[in-house]
């Protein structure tokens, strides 16, 4: 039987690509309500048991320093490949770590909307507001180009092609494009191997206010701006430049 994304193109891509992450504005020490201004003491001992920096350990294991800054060691570029996401991503499950981001802050905020949503429903919680941060990178490599595919909302015909791509049967790629079911007429991207990420940067702050039932608004720090997350997922451009 012939594998199904067997036909799909395959493009080079070196773009800048967003994803949404949990954050606080303005910035804080990790361990500032905790450490009693003992910050790094609570630090070397998180250090210890960190399964992040024993992988890179492990990695950068005889590199000298300079080498070790590369941005594929970047916290935000080396954790999404250590740290298992227990219900899987869209192409795989709980076994294969991958990043996926998106071509636009538009989208990626539609993506990021979705999945607090999602998690919020499910532990019932009153209304209150999450912290997040927009990080860039820039991405490279060749990828397997899904966009436009009719089986993008089949799990089953996901995760087939997410293995099939893996696995080297689609040919030598780094990750897949695809069209978002949170904004259809955009591109997203999952990335398989830290190697194929530029250095992160963190960019915009938003404040995501839940209702008890849904996000109802989304509030740009920088801008000063809010947003309806209702309009997120349209083919036309909703935030302000």
């Amino acid at each position: 039987m012939r594998t199904e994304g067997a036909d799909f193109p395959i493009v080079d891509i070196d773009e800048v690509f967003h994803i949404l992450i949990p954050s606080r504005f303005p910035t804080v020490d990790l361990y500032e309500r905790i450490a009693g201004g003992r910050d790094e003491l609570f630090s070397a001992i998180e250090t210890m048991t960190n399964p992040r920096v024993r992988e890179k350990e492990r990695l950068t294991q005889g590199l000298a320093p300079v080498d070790q800054q590369k941005p594929r060691f970047a916290n935000w570029n080396h954790a999404p490949f250590v740290y298992p996401n227990p219900e899987g991503t869209r192409f795989f499950g709980a076994d294969r770590n991958v990043v996926e981001l998106s071509r636009d802050l538009q989208t990626a905020l539609a993506i990021s909307v979705a999945k607090r949503e999602a998690f919020l429903s499910r532990t019932a919680e009153p209304a209150t507001f999450l912290e997040m941060r927009q990080v860039v990178r820039p991405v490279r490599g060749h990828y397997v180009d899904a966009r436009g595919w009719g089986g993008i909302g089949d799990r089953e015909r996901r995760v087939k092609l997410g293995r099939a791509a893996d696995d080297g049967a689609l040919g030598d790629i780094d990750g897949i494009l695809f069209n978002p079911w949170e904004r259809p007429s955009a591109t997203a991207i999952v990335v398989f191997k830290p190697e194929c990420l530029g250095k992160p940067d963190q960019a915009e702050h938003f404040k995501f206010l839940w209702n008890g039932r849904k996000i109802s608004t989304l509030y740009s720090f920088r801008k000063g701006v809010e947003y309806s997350p209702d309009m997120l997922g349209s083919e036309g451009k909703i935030l302000a430049a």
